[in-house]
């Protein structure tokens, strides 16, 4: 029987825009590829999506000021976006200019405020200039609203162990696994609090616990690699340097950009041949 010839042709597929790329990418953790994308051919609709999502990158990789350009670019096309306003105060936050983030982020809390992000962005910045019952608060309140936002999650416990109430993270970290329980955040967060009671074997192993989740956990690489090359013993203990060196080198090979985490790095390195040895 001949097979009517509509059905052996394959639909047509367009290929995918750099939006969708972008968000494909951002979504599987490939942050590096997404800033890449920002230089490919976009559509006027979709240049300002596009730039959201490179900002929101460039603060995970470590480069602020990268970030608030971009977030800048949003803004400039859609003054109103208030995703891409509280991206700007999260990088001004970053970048220390304490001022123009308070600004930005009280804009963003009054023309909504019970954004979860605004509110998170708000309450760590409270934290930062010493008003932590207003930081508690707010962030408080953003996890009520969305308890399964890591990045609100992240951003309380911050807080809560900034004013030494390990007590309160440890139910936050615990109330955040019962529910994402395969999440890397939880052992990563669990890993930080850890290292403040100075629990540091325990937190090596939930540091690699969140890698073992998420080997691009960019953070988790950055903090196993300082607290590996701490624990060295002025390079002293060749497992510990080992360790350090690989977990800063897979920091920087997924883009980050931490420039105190490149200094450390250089540190190292400078020191690579007598430490290393044969194992180059």
């Amino acid at each position: 029987m001949l097979i009517p010839l509509v059905l052996c042709v394959l639909p047509f597929q367009a290929p995918a825009s750099s939006l969708e790329q972008a968000r494909a990418a951002f979504e599987r953790g490939a942050y590096k590829e997404v800033v890449a994308l920002a230089r490919g051919p976009a559509s006027e609709g979709d240049a300002a999506r596009l730039a959201y999502l490179v900002g929101e990158a460039q603060l995970v990789l470590g480069a602020p000021l990268e970030a608030e350009a971009s977030f800048r670019a949003v803004l400039a096309r859609r003054p109103q976006a208030l995703p891409a306003q509280v991206g700007l105060g999260r990088a001004l936050c970053a970048l220390q200019k304490f001022d123009e983030a308070e600004t930005t982020l009280a804009a963003a809390l009054a023309a909504d405020p019970k954004d979860v992000g605004a509110l998170t962005a708000h309450g760590l910045l409270s934290s930062l200039l010493g008003r932590a019952e207003v930081a508690k608060k707010e962030l408080a309140q953003a996890w009520q609203l969305d308890p399964k936002n890591a990045l609100t999650v992240r951003g309380y416990v911050e807080v809560l162990l900034r004013v030494d109430d390990t007590p309160a993270a440890a139910s936050v970290i615990e109330s955040f696994e019962k529910t994402h329980p395969k999440h890397p955040l939880g052992p990563f967060l669990l890993a930080w609090t850890m290292e403040l009671d100075g629990e540091d074997e325990q937190a090596l192993a939930q540091y690699q616990l969140a890698l073992e989740r998420d080997p691009g956990f960019l953070d988790a690489h950055k903090n196993l690699a300082i607290l590996c090359h701490t624990l060295s013993n002025t390079y002293q203990q060749k497992e510990r340097v080992e360790l350090a060196y690989a977990h800063y080198q897979r920091y920087f090979d997924l883009g980050g950009k931490d420039p105190e985490l490149a200094t450390m790095f250089e540190s190292l390195v400078a020191f690579k041949e007598q430490i290393l040895g044969a194992a180059k």
